[in-house]
């Protein structure tokens, strides 16, 4: 991501990519770090959408990210809100988005993508309960480079939707959120919103409905399960 985001100052073109294998300082949401030893495939792309797709890039790089990993492995995936990849209910994969705006327009955008592909989670005791690996999953490595294709190709593909096709990307999108139809709490950078994870916007934003009734759209935030399930 810092890579790249250089590059995007420096005027890189759309598409241009960032690729390693292994990162000593990896990012995540929140400010959190991301465990990052070899066999762990990181991608940051750098992007100029209009104002419009840079608020749907979570949904594209998550999307992407999903289906690259299935066509390549065959293993099903869904993703929790707003753009983990899970795989058995524990998370394959994390995403980055970075940008910079220039007065109403968007200067530049960075999406960093990081897949767990050929290592053991178990071995760093901070994500031995919550990750997995492709390998991990497969019972044998996966091809890097094919995983890797595969995740540009799916990325640019869904970038370059024309516009009036956009709500299939977003069905597709919803269809795989396992967070939808459950009670969570969503940790938010001052507060924590409790409620039923009733819907989600065109936009990706979580639509939460709060135990007053009353319902809140969320844009970010780290979600996790409650243990009740509200009565039907």
């Amino acid at each position: 991501m810092t890579a790249a985001r250089k590059e995007a100052v420096r005027g890189a073109g759309e598409g241009t990519a960032i690729v390693a294998e292994e990162q000593t300082k990896g990012r995540a949401r929140l400010g959190r770090s991301w465990v990052n030893p070899p066999g762990v495939l990181a991608v940051s792309v750098i992007l100029h959408p209009d104002m419009s797709k840079l608020l749907r890039l979570t949904i594209i790089a998550s999307l992407a990210t999903s289906r690259a990993i299935e066509k390549t492995t065959g293993l099903k995936t869904t993703i929790k809100w707003p753009n983990d990849v899970l795989i058995s209910g524990k998370k394959v994969s994390g995403i980055l988005i970075e940008s910079a705006l220039r007065g109403q327009s968007v200067d530049w955008a960075v999406v960093g993508i990081g897949i767990n592909v050929n290592f053991d989670p178990g071995e760093f005791p901070e994500i031995a309960s919550t990750a997995t690996s492709l390998s991990g999953e497969l019972g044998h490595e996966a091809s890097q480079l094919k995983l890797l294709l595969q995740l540009l190709y799916e990325m640019e593909q869904l970038y370059k939707v024309p516009s009036g096709d956009e709500a299939i990307i977003y069905e597709e999108w919803r269809s795989r959120l396992e967070t939808l139809g459950k009670m969570v709490e969503v940790t938010l950078e001052n507060r924590v919103e409790a409620g039923f994870a009733e819907s989600v916007d065109t936009d990706g934003s979580l639509l939460l409905r709060r135990s007053d009734g009353s319902l809140v759209s969320i844009i970010a935030g780290d979600v996790t399960l409650r243990a009740r399930q509200p009565s039907q």
